[in-house]
């Protein structure tokens, strides 16, 4: 099932595991990332990707938090 929880799993795996990162580098686009998480069973979409941000953004406590959350958003959007 997508869902939001996904996406955030997803963004903390993305800033805690250099590994998984690189791996999604071999996608070029978003589209194909996507339908790869979700055949991982990690799926979600590009709105509820969006949502998962935005609540990151609200529970950080620190800038450090906030820049973390931005710098992994700014990696996502490269994939188009």
């Amino acid at each position: 099932m997508m869902s939001i929880q996904n996406a955030i799993n997803f963004i903390s795996k993305v800033d805690s595991d250099i590994d998984f990162r690189k791996s999604c580098y071999k996608y070029k686009l978003q589209g194909e990332l996507l339908e790869n998480l979700k055949v991982q069973e990690m799926g979600f979409t590009a709105d509820e990707i969006e949502d998962a941000f935005n609540v990151l953004e609200l529970k950080c406590q620190t800038y450090e938090q906030a820049g973390r959350v931005k710098e992994v958003k700014a990696w996502f959007k490269l994939f188009r």
